[in-house]
């Protein structure tokens, strides 16, 4: 199984990312929301957390394998779940992600049967069945639609390093970029990836 691949970004298409690693390009499906965030990243070198699978039938003789990837390990979780529900492939789940993991996640929560159905793929049907499923479950997902959005611009490289060191150990992708951004909000003088950490953390401890 392949759970993580870095590499640069090289295209990024409709729902497809293309990844070269070592002087070999790997092809990525991506969730519809993820698809403008990457194209901003074209050149730079990042990391998705991902899934493998096989497309094709078990019975014909040609299966196909796919890579399947997300920007936030939070954002694959959320995907394993909606893709249980009876009636979402795949491919399904990764078109109905056109919106924020956290605002989906809000909606099941709040039972919005008519904003799901919105959603490509779904269906008032098949959305009210995820609602049934899953609702009561994705109080983590959710939660992130109603904190407050810190004000910043684009990362430089020594803020994406203390976010990929504060994942490292173990925090949640999405907090590591708001404890980052407040940081540096608070501290503009920060340069280093080691003094944005321990401010990041201050700001983690309400410090």
């Amino acid at each position: 199984m392949i759970c993580r691949l870095t590499g640069q970004v090289t295209s990024v298409g409709r729902d497809l990312v293309e990844m070269t690693l070592g002087g070999i390009a790997y092809e990525v499906h991506v969730p519809a929301a993820s698809a403008d965030e990457l194209r901003s990243l074209i050149g730079s070198e990042i990391t998705l957390h991902t899934l493998q699978y096989f497309e094709g039938t078990p019975a014909g003789a040609h299966l196909v394998p796919r890579l399947v990837g997300f920007l936030r390990p939070e954002d694959r979780t959320f995907f394993n779940l909606l893709t249980r529900v009876k009636g979402i492939s795949i491919r399904k789940g990764l078109r109905a992600m056109s919106l924020p993991v956290a605002q989906i996640a809000s909606a099941i929560e709040r039972g919005d049967v008519r904003l799901l159905a919105g959603l490509p793929e779904l269906g008032k049907t098949t959305a009210s069945r995820v609602v049934s499923e899953l609702q009561g479950k994705l109080d983590e997902f959710a939660a992130a639609a109603t904190e407050p959005a810190v004000a910043t611009g684009p990362m430089s490289e020594a803020q994406r390093l203390a976010v990929d060191i504060l994942v490292q150990w173990g925090d949640r992708r999405a907090d590591a970029e708001r404890w980052v951004a407040a940081a540096v909000n608070a501290h503009g003088d920060l340069s280093e990836p080691e003094e944005i950490v321990r401010a990041a953390y201050r700001c983690k401890e309400g410090g």
